[in-house]
């Protein structure tokens, strides 16, 4: 039934004799009451009659748009995590051509060395890991020292490459992810899976009274890139190395 309106009531009283008017009055109030009533209850019409439900289930046809929304923001947030903690990095030389095996310089661990005879101007890649801003790095060499050993910090002291995992160890790979997001190691070492060697971070700088350098490095501070480039012809079985310039912490050399 339509309800009618106050004012029209009023009209309506003046046409009909006192007896109506009073019922259809009343008739009215009901009605209104009834509709001021009605936001707290849905009526839903079923086969066997009317069926009242509480109105808290009147939110239901939302729940579809809640949950697109949502999924909309976490395809968002893993999209950006996967984007800017993404393992960098590449190798251009055959895997083949080198290798991994303790170096020359006492204490220095594993080094990298030539398995044939490479010419000079050999691109060997770019330097791999994660690009970091400088203090969430510094955050993570708090917690795992280690990790600081082959990160390659760039000359405008802006952000660092970083090759190790969350614990600060260096693996044959570079999966990406850091702590700077949450599930952002999750996301990378077990969905995405994507990876880089990290042959290119195992080259030392030569050992005192050494024979110098034999790889050069050249930074590109608008991609954050670093390539390394044979500085001259390197032969089979000789290691390689580089100088890690004038930023690099040489404090613990010599220790044993």
């Amino acid at each position: 039934m339509k309800r009618i309106p106050r004012p029209s009531l009023i009209l309506l009283l003046c046409c009909l004799n006192s007896s109506e008017a009073k019922r259809q009055y009343r008739t009215a109030l009901h009605l209104t009451s009834l509709t001021s009533t009605s936001a707290s209850t849905t009526t839903t019409s079923t086969m066997r009659g009317a069926t009242t439900i509480p109105a808290a289930f009147a939110l239901v046809p939302e729940i579809p748009t809640i949950v697109a929304q949502a999924t909309s923001g976490l395809a968002t947030y893993f999209g950006l995590v996967a984007y800017f903690d993404r393992p960098r990095g590449r190798l251009d030389v055959d895997a083949s051509n080198i290798e991994a095996k303790q170096s020359q310089v006492e204490g220095a661990g594993l080094g990298l060395y030539a398995c044939r005879d490479i010419p000079e101007g050999t691109i060997l890649g770019t330097y791999p890991g994660v690009v970091r801003p400088a203090d969430n790095y510094m955050v993570k060499t708090g917690k795992a020292p280690d990790a600081g050993v082959y990160a390659w910090r760039f000359t405008d002291n802006q952000s660092f490459i970083d090759p190790t995992d969350q614990n600060g160890q260096l693996l044959e790979y570079c999966f990406g992810g850091t702590d700077d997001f949450p599930l952002s190691y999750f996301l990378h070492g077990t969905i995405l899976r994507w990876k880089v060697s990290t042959m290119l971070s195992r080259i030392n700088e030569p050992p005192i009274g050494g024979g110098g350098c034999n790889v050069r490095s050249e930074e590109n501070l608008k991609t954050r890139e670093v390539v390394f480039e044979l500085s001259r012809d390197v032969y089979a079985g000789e290691e390689l190395f580089m100088d890690y310039g004038l930023t690099y912490d040489r404090t613990t050399y010599g220790d044993k």
